[in-house]
């Protein structure tokens, strides 16, 4: 890490250290008995972490590709935190499971050795909405990004992610514009696809060999989970219009094996007008 990335680092952390200070100290007239939020730890944070900035840029482009391009491919989309190993925690990306160490000190985490000796830090706000920010210096230049604790119930830190993830991305119902039936169809926050008539789950790409058509386009994947994963399941790429109300599913055609990389975008297999959105959702801190 050289000198001014370092200091950068610090600086940001010192202001938020600031902050959570004035928070509690500044009421000297605090009622007896009152407890200011409980300092981070792995009992306080047991349970999966979710880059909900990565989640709500997603929503904003309407696009995975379109917010790494735009933004920035965070550190994890996840982590998990489980009591029973404390000095550890679990981090995952779209196709990776790893585990590093963690040292607490109050609010402040760090993730040690996450990539080419640096650590990654991450600042519990125990003070305020309970929510994290992670400041990765990993790549040379610092970013910040937003966690929240996922309610999903889900079996694992990515799955948590991918919930909130799907309904960032997909949220509404949507109704059939030209030929490809009349059926309203939605997309679960689980992964369910309701209303199609050949598919009931739908995977989004989020990162790894799934993307086939390379910058092109976003890729989601749908199959039958009575048929089988592997027995029905095929990739489309997606794209949203401008104002993100008519989504517009593209067959790809497979890259042959001596010849493109990358498959082409074909015709729309599908194309659908959003017609009743959920309640809103969540803006990117930063």
């Amino acid at each position: 890490m050289n000198k001014a990335s370092f200091l950068l680092l610090n600086v940001l952390i010192v202001a938020f250290f600031s902050c959570k200070t004035d928070v509690k100290n500044s009421d000297p007239n605090r009622p007896q008995g009152f407890q200011p939020g409980d300092p981070a730890s792995p009992t306080v944070l047991a349970g999966h972490w979710i880059n909900l900035d990565f989640c709500a840029r997603a929503s904003q482009y309407g696009s995975v590709l379109q917010t790494m391009n735009n933004s920035h491919l965070p550190y994890a989309f996840a982590f998990s935190f489980n009591p029973g190993n404390p000095d550890s925690v679990t981090c995952y990306n779209a196709r990776e499971i790893w585990t590093l160490p963690v040292k607490y000190k109050q609010d402040t985490l760090e993730v040690v050795g996450a990539a080419a000796g640096k650590s990654v830090f991450l600042i519990y706000h125990s003070q305020g909405d309970k929510d994290m920010t992670m400041f990765d210096n990993t790549g040379g230049r610092t970013r910040m990004d937003n966690f929240i604790k996922s309610r999903a119930g889900t079996k694992d830190g990515y799955a948590a992610f991918t919930t909130a993830l799907n309904h960032h991305v997909f949220n509404g119902e949507f109704t059939p514009i030209g030929k490809g039936g009349t059926a309203k169809v939605s997309f679960t926050p689980g992964g369910f696809l309701q209303g199609m008539k050949d598919f009931d789950r739908y995977e989004i790409c989020t990162g790894g060999d799934c993307f086939v058509a390379g910058q092109e386009m976003d890729v989601v994947t749908f199959y039958n989970a009575k048929k089988g994963k592997e027995a029905s399941e095929k990739m489309f790429g997606y794209h949203y219009n401008g104002g993100n109300d008519t989504l517009s599913i593209f067959n790809l055609i497979p890259a042959k094996p001596a010849g493109e990389a990358t498959a082409k975008v074909g015709t729309v297999a599908y194309k659908y007008l959003r017609t009743i959105s959920m309640p809103a959702i969540a803006k990117p801190k930063k």
